[in-house]
């Protein structure tokens, strides 16, 4: 379809809502929390071993329909078969979770450190256990894992069951991306880069492309299912969903949001980029985005991405001892000021990121952070600042500051400790308002639009619309006020390319 999106009924593309968490696997989130997982192969990024790898001859029986299906939705082919091996509940939970006795006083130290930085920036409050909620979180939500390290599936159950199939071919997906784009060894130089303090969130950005391609697949192969096995499929996987609900009671919903945004954001992307093909999205993987930007607006992936912007870590000043540094990234900091402002208000501030770099550091006995911005604009930056005014308002006694100058900032934000309350668990709303935004606008494209125009229209419906109308299929579909408004918007962003 051309730019002329009067052309539909309504105007108003497809939107389909972000992904469940509770029915997918779950990785490791962004922020420095690799050390959960050090010894789990659930979906893990880091290789921790360079061993020789067997492969069997021919694919497990119960797999080959599914293999089958990957390639075809995929337009690549296997290298080799991989193991695939299925375990009962008892033994599936034992590989996916990590046993607090193995850690040592280096990753206690490392958690407690994390734990503040995520006070510091407004993600938690009080005195939460972070090594228990990701352990939870993963453990309750994952149905099957393709592990980077072994190179191998792992299903739970002794049986495929009907609810696990499309996160077969999910995981699936997983190992043919391996065998053809090395995911392995390219995940582990990233992750490198981010263990070592550097100033990146490129692995943010890849692990997404990876996990949305996959997502991407598995959506393919509900779409070729029939009317009635879709529907019990959706049923099955709602059960297991509702399942997963119980594990996730007393799980930060900054940790949910944390682990899903790979998923739902990373999928938007590779939504936008399949408009071309999968050609396309072979190009992707061969040159990744150079950070997380591109999460929040997924047709950033359509043009040139550039080499990103370099910041320099801030320096520690007298009195203060460095624990960590690296990159806060668009969607963290997005994350953070949407805890206190208005979602949208908070979206339009994350869209100006052109990069940054923090210091971890101690004080007094206090852990802290100091974050130096670079915005696309010194208006952007005065925005930031704005942002941040009311951030720090919002929470009474806080010790954290904001400055700019150009279109440079810098934030700064100390733990506040256990008894303050610093968050109004806003970050499941606001990865649905993100994501909202991502797959219209990808849908727009899919459709014929230019990326322009369709960027000034996915705008334009999050600004007019409720999240809960725009994931609503039949939204609009026998209201003559809505097709007219929508169709209103497109006319104006045509006029405005």
């Amino acid at each position: 379809m051309s730019d002329d999106m009067s052309a539909r009924s309504l105007g108003l593309p497809p939107i389909p809502p972000a992904p469940s968490p509770r029915r997918r696997r779950w990785l490791v989130p962004v922020i420095a929390l690799v050390v959960l997982v050090a010894g789990a192969g659930a979906g893990a990024f880091v290789v921790l071993r360079d061993d020789d790898t067997s492969y069997p001859k021919e694919w497990d029986s119960r797999i080959k329909p599914y293999v089958d299906i990957v390639e075809e939705q995929r337009g690549l082919t296997f290298k080799h078969p991989v193991n695939v091996r299925f375990l009962d509940d008892k033994a599936f939970e034992k590989t996916v979770r990590t046993d607090e006795k193995e850690l040592d006083k280096d990753d206690r130290r490392e958690i407690q450190e994390t734990t503040s930085l995520f006070r510091a920036f407004g993600l938690i409050s009080g005195d939460v256990d972070l090594f228990k909620a990701f352990n939870d979180a993963r453990g309750s939500g994952t149905l099957a894992y393709y592990s980077f390290d072994d190179k191998s599936i792992t299903v739970r159950g002794k049986t495929l069951a009907l609810a696990s199939r499309a996160t077969l071919v999910h995981e699936l997906t997983h190992a043919l991306q391996d065998q053809r784009f090395d995911i392995s060894s390219r995940s582990k130089k990233l992750g490198k880069k981010s263990s070592d303090g550097e100033p990146s969130t490129e692995g943010d950005a890849f692990k997404a492309i990876v996990e949305g391609d996959a997502e991407r697949v598995a959506d393919l192969y509900r779409a070729t299912l029939s009317k009635e096995d879709r529907a019990a499929l959706e049923k099955a996987e709602k059960g297991d969903s509702d399942k997963a609900t119980e594990g996730l009671k007393g799980v930060p919903k900054v940790v949910v949001t944390l682990i899903s945004s790979p998923y739902a954001l990373g999928q938007a992307v590779t939504e936008a980029v399949a408009s071309g093909g999968n050609d396309e999205i072979d190009e992707l993987f061969e040159d990744p985005p150079p950070d997380d930007s591109v999460l929040l607006d997924p047709l950033k992936a359509l043009g040139d991405l550039g080499d990103g912007t370099d910041v320099k870590i801030p320096k520690a000043e007298d009195g203060e001892k460095k624990f960590d540094s690296g990159q806060v990234g668009a969607l963290v900091t997005y994350l953070m000021v949407a805890e206190r402002i208005p979602l949208r208000e908070a979206l339009a501030v994350a869209d100006s990121w052109n990069g940054d770099a923090y210091l971890g550091f101690k004080r007094k006995g206090v852990l802290c952070a100091r974050v130096d911005y670079q915005m696309r604009s010194a208006a952007g930056a005065t925005r930031l600042a704005a942002a941040f005014d009311d951030w720090i308002t919002a929470a009474p006694g806080s010790s954290a500051t904001i400055s700019h100058d150009g279109a440079r900032a810098r934030f700064e934000s100390c733990d506040p400790g256990k008894k303050a309350k610093l968050t109004n668990d806003a970050s499941e709303k606001a990865l649905q308002l993100v994501a909202t935004r991502g797959y219209a606008g990808a849908s727009v494209v899919k459709a014929g639009a230019s990326p322009h125009v369709a960027r000034c229209f996915a705008d334009r419906l999050i600004k007019e619309f409720s999240i809960a109308d725009l994931s609503n299929p039949k939204f609009g579909a026998d209201d003559p006020e809505v097709v007219r408004q929508v169709q209103g918007y497109a006319a104006e962003c045509r006029a405005a390319g």
